[in-house]
């Protein structure tokens, strides 16, 4: 193996080590989003949620600018992609909220983020013309039995599975599922961390839009400390640092790829949401986390092997 070839390595190593840290505050915020979810409307906690991870934006890219880390380079597609991509956040930001005023967060959780990478490989082949191999094949469908073990699928029916919360996560999935491709397109347009801030801010202009009933710039005093603690962990945290590393994780590693460590978030979710809210675990749940674990390996394994 040349310099090159072990450089490449080095850094792919490095960026998926910095991708399973950001599914496990993904994971996290499924406990905050829940905590806050009834304190304001769903619409007015998007807003602000997108807002204020656009203003976070700017030192990062400020610093990074000064050590000439990333190219303030904007481009007319960049800014064009940057439109589909923020309304597509902005939708997706108001499925998740929706989904947490009316479901559990552990379950909801691990509802989204199994069928996350599931719709995302679908896409891709759909769109991509990717074809999908053996063990990439495996790794979802495993991925599909340990997330419907953790929601424990057997004790709900049809009517139960697609009623409020349930259909929220479901939609989110699927939005998510397609934002990940096109964020990956746009992203060839710009540095990440500059389109991340465009879609940002996009997000953030249709949010506004959306909550503009609610005067979310002069209501600001009407919510709790404990709302805009976990608000700013939300924007900062979450989406500024953690969304973004997924971002940057679809343009280097693909949207299939980067797509299959959501099934991390769900583990995560799970163990915390028994944690902070009491929701009891069975051996039947843990082990679904075990074989959603395994689908993560699975899925990146064939990736490494080819190349």
């Amino acid at each position: 193996m040349d310099v090159a070839s072990r450089e490449n390595d080095t850094t792919e190593a490095t960026l998926v080590t910095v991708l399973i840290l950001a599914m496990l505050i993904w994971g996290t915020s499924w406990v905050s989003g829940k905590i806050i979810s009834d304190m304001a409307p769903a619409k007015v906690t998007t807003f602000y949620r997108l807002a204020i991870a656009t203003i976070s934006m700017l030192p990062i890219l400020f610093i990074m600018h000064l050590f000439k880390w990333v190219q303030l380079r904007i481009t007319p597609r960049a800014v064009m992609w940057s439109l589909p991509a923020g309304l597509l956040l902005a939708a997706y930001n108001q499925l998740f909220f929706l989904g947490l005023n009316d479901g559990l967060p552990g379950k909801g959780g691990m509802l989204v983020t199994t069928l996350n990478p599931l719709f995302t490989c679908l896409l891709t082949v759909i769109v991509f013309k990717q074809k999908l191999s053996k063990l990439q094949i495996a790794g979802l469908t495993l991925g599909l039995i340990g997330g419907l073990m953790m929601i424990e699928i057997w004790y709900f029916d049809l009517d139960q599975l697609m009623v409020s919360g349930n259909l929220y996560f479901i939609l989110a999935a699927l939005t998510w599922a397609i934002l990940t491709l096109v964020s990956q397109v746009g992203g060839r347009y710009a540095d990440f961390l500059l389109f991340s801030t465009l879609m940002y801010g996009s997000a953030s202009m249709i949010s506004y839009g959306l909550a503009f009933e609610y005067a979310p710039l002069t209501s600001i005093t009407s919510y709790p400390i404990e709302y805009w603690q976990h608000m700013l962990f939300l924007s900062t945290v979450v989406v500024s640092i953690a969304t973004s590393v997924f971002f940057l994780a679809t343009q280097k590693l693909g949207s299939s790829r980067s797509s299959s460590f959501v099934l991390i978030v769900p583990v995560s979710a799970m163990g915390l949401s028994a944690w902070y809210f009491g929701e009891s675990l069975s051996l039947i749940v843990g082990s679904g986390g075990v074989l959603a674990l395994s689908a993560v390996y699975l899925l990146n394994y064939k990736t490494q092997k080819i190349k």
